[in-house]
């Protein structure tokens, strides 16, 4: 005789649904309370881990919507079929959330659908007002006077960890995301600092402290300038529970749709201060992120106070967000001629180069980048910068090389070194549109200074300082060939300075009637090693 008498029973997910649904129907004070309690847990999960905004424009508060109108719809979702057909779904009160649910996703659809590109690519590209055609003498201050800085930031984050390391902080910290602002330096002049907050490396280095110790800033232009600011921090990214500078912000401003991106700057007391950008859709609520105001953040106290984007405080430098200018440029250059031209004739249509980088020009923080046609991999149709503070953007069309083929050509120069290139910064060099690039070796240590020639980008010097790569790249765009279109003009006023042991001669030409507006203005600098007749120059 045979059997199977230890054979266990074979679990079917299928019974126990159907058990579990024949329960709850029978009990609908039972199915309320447990609908009840999943819905508060969703609720508690998606406020207070989540920080789900309560703001339609935000994808996750629909898709939040969306999650609870499916949980209340289960009851409906999850009966049998024999039951459905005895009664109809319509006479079922739990039809309600599911012809919600499934009416929202039909209208998000619909919505999203109507305001797309292929219908509304005009109002994509009208999402940032671009000045086309600016002058480039006057949208980018002279070298002169610039301040062009020689730490960018991945030789401020190595200067920056070394500090932390230095004074015993580097077990329990780390150094969060650096920005380029302006501040005034101990002189009273405005200098170019790469700042970042000092945040904790995990839970348990938190617990331990639970306030941060304060901040880092890197001198922009002098990389042996870097300091531990000692101002205790308890509110940042990296804290805890209620120390979270995120969820401090979202339970302050539930209704903001924030970027999720709080980078520090200073007050001009010198306090610091955390701003995050506030965002709304401009083409119908799904397409179209455009900043529209800042939070700006007191990480001692966790006071939050909000601003509309063009009534922020003059010490912000940074209101928009390059992510969304980014967005905004690539629409504005892509469907300059509608969305069709877009994919497929592609006329006159620019894309965004793959050089990013902040420019202090004139007073202004700009995001300046190259515009490239579309398939052009080594040249640009001009170079964009936007304030950042106030999205206006200024296109000055300049043939010539992209950062990209700019720094080949830097690293080039001395291709046995192996070097590598910083970001290059477009710069006005007494007219002549120039690249200025760092060489660095494998450490992220600035080994070189170099100067490459927009136009030509085969032009091009390099010295171990900016004066000696300055004085030889002077030296080949001012070849007699270069000296065929020149134009003449009276000295206006010439004075000469001794610049790290160079000497160098600042002048200024009296203005004519091609010449443009502010041209008395304008002060141009030369080395005596360029030509010895200036020396002789009234």
């Amino acid at each position: 005789m045979s059997g199977n008498f230890n054979q266990k029973p074979v679990f079917s997910l299928k019974e126990k649904i159907t058990e579990l649904r024949d329960k709850l129907s029978v009990n609908k004070k039972v199915l309320l309370i447990i609908l009840g309690g999943v819905t508060a847990l969703t609720l508690f999960i998606g406020i207070y881990f989540g920080l789900v905004p309560l703001n339609f424009h935000s994808g996750g508060f629909r898709f939040f919507i969306g999650l609870l109108l499916f949980i209340w719809s289960l009851p409906l979702i999850l009966k049998d079929k024999k039951a459905i057909e005895e009664k109809p779904i319509y006479k079922n009160p739990w039809s309600i959330p599911l012809f919600l649910l499934g009416g929202f996703i039909v209208v998000n659809l619909v919505v999203s659908l109507i305001t797309a590109p292929l219908f509304m690519s005009r109002s994509y590209r009208d999402l940032i007002s671009v000045h086309d055609n600016e002058s480039f003498v006057l949208s980018v201050e002279d070298y002169s006077t610039m301040q062009i800085p020689v730490v960018d930031k991945g030789l401020a984050q190595k200067l920056g960890d070394k500090k932390l390391g230095e004074d015993n902080l580097g077990s329990q910290f780390d150094v969060g995301d650096y920005y380029m602002i302006c501040h005034k330096n101990s002189l009273g002049e405005d200098n170019l600092y790469w700042i970042a907050p000092i945040e904790f490396s995990g839970f348990f280095p938190w617990t331990n402290r639970k306030v941060s110790p304060g901040y880092i800033m890197v001198n922009a232009n002098d990389q042996s300038d870097v300091k531990i600011i000692k101002d205790e921090l308890t509110y940042t990214d990296s804290a805890y529970f209620w120390a979270d500078l995120n969820r401090n912000n979202y339970f302050h401003n539930m209704t903001a749709w924030r970027a999720n991106e709080p980078h520090l700057e200073l007050t001009d007391e010198g306090e610091p201060r955390f701003v995050e950008t506030v965002l709304a859709n401009k083409i119908g609520y799904q397409h179209g992120a455009d900043v529209i105001g800042i939070i700006v953040t007191n990480p001692k106290t966790g006071e939050c106070k909000y601003y509309d984007y063009l009534d922020a405080p003059s010490w912000i430098n940074h209101v928009m967000t390059e992510e969304i200018i980014v967005d905004q440029l690539s629409y504005w250059g892509s469907y300059v001629n509608g969305f069709f031209n877009s994919i497929f004739a592609k006329k006159d249509v620019l894309e965004v180069s793959t050089g990013l980088n902040y420019v202090y020009s004139n007073g202004n923080m700009y995001l300046q980048t190259g515009m490239t046609s579309v398939g052009s991999d080594e040249s640009i149709v001009g170079v964009m910068m936007i304030d950042m503070r106030t999205k206006e953007a200024k296109f000055c069309r300049i043939g010539g090389a992209t950062e990209w083929a700019a720094a080949q050509s830097a690293i080039g120069k001395d291709q046995e070194k192996r070097y590598s290139a910083s970001d290059p910064i477009m710069i006005n060099l007494d007219g002549i549109p120039t690249y200025f690039i760092m060489l660095k070796d494998d450490e992220g240590l600035v080994k070189r200074y170099a100067y490459v020639n927009v136009s030509d980008y085969r032009l091009v010097a390099t010295a171990e300082t900016k004066t000696s790569a300055l004085i030889e790249y002077k030296k080949l765009v001012m070849t007699p060939q270069s000296q065929e279109n020149a134009e003449e003009y009276t000295v206006k006023d010439i004075r000469q300075v001794i610049v790290n042991g160079n000497t160098v001669y600042y002048i200024r030409f009296n203005a004519t009637a091609e010449t443009p507006e502010g041209w008395e203005d304008r002060v141009f600098s030369a080395p005596l090693s360029l030509s010895p007749s200036l020396a002789f120059v009234q």
